[in-house]
């Protein structure tokens, strides 16, 4: 993900944790990509880049406790994890919907 202006590295993870469950969301759920899957393996590399150099900031962020073992990128279990925050998992499904609506909507021009 770019960042076209200075964010915190707190601020980086949680705009790409909320990315990465929004794309899982729809990957996992819907059957159906938001990113290409070379777009989705950036985010996530970039993510753990950054809880290397910031743990603190990761332990921090307001979605770690969703990301615990979060090592290996492929985000297949991220909708299990916050099924148990309906409110969460609401907002993340919304997102998701308006994305692949927005994508198609695009898709269509």
């Amino acid at each position: 993900m770019n960042f076209s202006k200075p964010f915190t590295d707190k601020e980086k993870i949680q705009l790409l944790q909320r990315s990465i469950l929004v794309n899982s969301y729809a990957y996992y759920e819907l059957n159906e990509n938001i990113l290409a899957d070379y777009q989705y393996d950036r985010n996530t590399r970039q993510l753990l880049e950054l809880k290397e150099a910031n743990p603190e900031a990761y332990r921090k962020s307001r979605y770690a406790r969703y990301f615990d073992n979060f090592e290996s990128g492929t985000g297949f279990d991220l909708t299990d994890r916050i099924r148990g925050n309906r409110q969460l998992f609401n907002k993340v499904a919304r997102d998701a919907n308006i994305a692949l609506y927005l994508k198609n909507e695009r898709k269509g021009e």
